[in-house]
């Protein structure tokens, strides 16, 4: 997943791309996009970070020097050299505050994600599958209301299917829809094992594996098969060792998805 901002400033022809790419690394880059398609790009930013938190908010800081500075964040979301055009429209309020909401989920306190979640529940942005899976990326983790958040999970997943359908645009910033789809797939599988309902949770992980794979989904499918199906195990750690070449088990439960796993179970 990487998370894009386009800037542009008016009458001139430096537009600038703040990118950021949330990892075990995160890091930072910025470019200047130039007047043209044939005009070369330059960084002008490329920063490392040890931890999410910090990339987020320095994130935010450069984002807020361009405003300053004068430039408009643009409607353009996708990381692709983009054609400047004149007067680009300007990205609205509710897009804003979502991909504000998208920040936090990588690793605000759980009170500033529950803020801004109520504070968007009654506005457009409520009505997008982005939204619907960070509510239910919240509810996961605070367990306070899990069918609630089973209810926000399966909305998502319904939406977003039937803006698929329809060919209807819906609003994910620069998240890739097949990503977005699987993560909605990954939550509702968090959902269901905080309901206790572990065969519905392997049913709904597997999906996000053929919608997606990634280490982190095998990881977190291996953790249900080894809590839940013990028939299942050593295929399933026979599986996931030859996938992430870690050499043991006790590499495999370190995995990223396996600790996650770890936290949500106790509530931490």
């Amino acid at each position: 997943m990487y998370l894009v901002k386009y800037f542009h400033r008016p009458l001139g022809d430096d537009d600038r791309e703040l990118l950021l790419i949330p990892s075990s690394e995160p890091m930072m880059i910025g470019t200047r996009m130039g007047g043209d398609v044939d005009t070369p790009t330059e960084d002008f930013l490329r920063e490392q970070f040890s931890d999410i938190g910090g990339a987020v908010a320095a994130y935010r800081r450069h984002a807020a020097e361009l405003v300053a500075a004068g430039y408009i964040e643009t409607m353009h979301t996708r990381h692709t050299r983009r054609h400047p055009k004149p007067g680009p429209q300007p990205k609205l309020g509710w897009q804003r505050s979502l991909d504000d909401l998208v920040l936090a989920a990588l690793g605000a306190p759980l009170e500033e994600q529950t803020r801004q979640v109520v504070a968007l529940r009654n506005t457009r942005a409520a009505r997008e599958p982005l939204y619907l899976w960070l509510a239910a990326h919240r509810g996961v983790a605070v367990a306070d209301d899990i069918k609630g958040t089973v209810r926000l999970a399966e909305q998502a997943r319904d939406t977003l299917a039937i803006r698929k359908a329809g060919r209807t645009p819906h609003y994910a910033w620069s998240i890739a829809e097949v990503d977005l789809e699987a993560r909605i797939f990954e939550v509702l599988s968090w959902a269901h094992l905080r309901a206790n309902d572990p065969t519905a949770a392997l049913e709904l992980i597997e999906q996000a594996c053929r919608i997606a794979p990634s280490q982190d989904r095998s990881a977190q499918r291996a953790c249900i098969l080894r809590d839940h199906f013990p028939d299942r195990r050593e295929p399933t750690f026979d599986a996931a060792d030859r996938y992430a070449g870690r050499g043991s088990y006790e590499k495999i439960t370190m995995l990223p998805g396996i600790r996650l796993a770890r936290s949500v179970l106790r509530g931490g």
